[in-house]
C-alpha cells in the first residue's frame, strides 16, 4: 500500500506543516481524491506581511476550502477553483506571540492521462518572498503514486511447440512419450525438461528445454543414419511371464526399433538396459533394437534385479515386476562383537579347567 509522501527540504522558514492526509490511499487515474492538511503559519514567529503563502495542485477540478485560525477563532473563507491558491501575507501576520493554523482541504481528481505507476503532485506548499519569487527552502511536496500495477500470476504450466524436419518424430518428454511432431505439449510444468525426438532412420535429437509460463519451441533437424534397420511391425502377442515378470506387447508408433515400458513397485528405480542406464521407473525406453536384451533394477534397499526381456520391433513391451527388499547381514562392527563373545568363552573354559 502506498500512502502519500512528504518531501522536506531543509532550511529556513516561516510555517511547518503538520499533517497530510489522502483519501483514498489507493488512487486510479480519474478517480475523486480529497487533501487536507495542517500548515501552523506562526507559533512563536509571526509570518510576514510581505510574504505570501502558496498551494499548488497537480491534479485536475481542484476546489480548495480553508480557514485560518489565530488563537482558536476560527475563519473560514469562501472556496476557490485554481491550480494556484495563494494566501496573502496580510491574512496571516499576527503578533509573535499568536498561533496562526490554516487548515486546508483539497478535492479534486487524478488526471484521466495519468500513467499507473508513475506520481503526482497531490499538493505543493510553498512561501513566496517579497518579490514572489519561491524560497527555495520552504518547499514541501506531498506526492502520491498513482494507481497500483495488479501482478499477473504467473500460471504454474507453459507447452513446449515441437516441430521437427522431417516431421512424423516420436517426441518424448522426460522420458515420456508425448505424441509425434509437430505437436505440442501441454501442459508443462514450469522448470527445466529434456526433450528427445526419435525417428526411424536418423539420429536422436536432445535439447534442454525450460519452460517458465511460456511456450519456448524446439525447432529439430533431424540428421539421418549412415544405415537403417527396417522390420515389420509384429502383431501383438499374449502375455508372457519371465522370472516372475509379466511382459505384454503393444504396439509401438514406429516400425523398426521397440520400446520398454518400465514399471516397478515400489519406483523409483534405476533401470539398466544393456549395463547402461535409461531412466528411473517407471519409464518409457524407446530405440531398443530387435532381439534380447539384459534388464538390471537397481533400487536402495531392495534385491537387485537381473533378467532378460525380448524387444520385438514396432511394438512396446511392458516390465512390470515387484522388488523384494534386501536382507539384512551383520556388518563389520556385528563380526567383530561376535568374535569377541567367542573368544570370552573360551578364557573362561580354559580359567575354569585349571581350578
Amino acid at each position: 500500500m502506498f500512502l502519500a509522501l512528504l518531501f522536506l527540504v531543509p532550511g529556513t522558514m516561516a510555517f511547518s506543516v503538520s499533517s497530510v492526509s489522502v483519501n483514498p490511499e489507493i488512487m486510479n487515474p480519474g478517480d475523486p481524491v480529497n487533501v487536507s492538511c495542517t500548515i501552523y503559519a506562526a507559533d512563536g514567529t509571526a509570518f510576514s506581511a510581505y510574504d505570501d503563502l502558496q498551494f499548488v495542485t497537480g491534479l485536475d477540478d481542484p476546489v480548495w476550502t480553508y480557514s485560518i485560525m489565530v488563537n482558536d477563532i476560527k475563519n473560514t473563507r469562501p472556496s476557490d477553483r485554481v491550480k494556484t491558491l495563494t494566501i496573502g501575507g496580510y491574512e496571516l501576520s499576527y503578533r509573535d506571540q499568536d498561533e496562526v493554523v490554516v487548515n486546508m482541504d483539497l478535492r479534486a481528481h487524478v488526471p484521466a492521462t495519468a500513467a499507473t505507476g508513475s506520481t503526482i503532485t497531490l499538493v505543493k506548499i510553498q512561501e513566496l518572498n517579497a518579490r514572489n519569487v519561491v524560497i527555495p527552502a520552504s518547499v514541501i511536496d506531498a506526492r502520491h503514486l498513482v494507481g497500483l500495477p495488479t501482478p499477473t500470476p504467473t500460471p504454474a504450466y507453459g507447452s513446449i511447440v515441437i516441430v521437427s524436419d522431417p516431421a512424423g518424430a516420436n517426441v518424448y518428454l522426460d522420458n515420456m512419450i508425448r505424441g509425434i511432431s509437430p505437436v505440442t505439449l501441454t501442459p508443462v510444468a514450469n522448470g527445466d525438461h529434456m526433450v528427445l525426438l526419435r525417428l526411424d532412420g536418423y539420429e536422436d535429437y536432445t535439447r534442454a528445454v525450460t519452460v517458465m509460463a511460456d511456450a519456448p519451441q524446439v525447432n529439430a533437424v533431424m540428421s539421418g543414419k549412415s544405415a537403417t534397420v527396417t522390420t515389420s511391425v509384429t502383431p501383438v502377442g499374449t502375455p508372457a511371464t519371465m522370472d516372475g515378470v509379466t511382459i505384454a506387447t503393444q504396439p509401438a508408433t514406429h516400425e523398426g526399433t521397440g520400446s520398454l515400458s518400465v514399471t516397478t513397485t515400489p519406483s523409483g528405480a534405476l533401470v539398466y538396459i544393456d549395463g547402461q542406464m535409461k531412466g528411473i521407473s517407471p519409464a518409457i525406453i524407446p530405440g531398443l533394437s530387435p532381439g534380447t536384451h539384459a534388464i538390471k533394477i537397481i533400487l536402495d534397499g531392495y534385491q537387485d534385479l537381473d533378467t532378460t526381456t525380448e524387444i520385438t520391433g514396432g511394438t512396446t513391451s511392458e516390465f512390470v515386476t515387484g522388488l523384494s527388499k534386501r536382507k539384512q547381514v551383520p556388518g563389520f562392527t556385528g563380526i567383530l562383537a561376535l568374535a569377541a563373545v567367542g573368544l570370552l568363552l573360551v578364557v573362561r573354559r580354559e580359567k575354569n579347567g585349571r581350578q
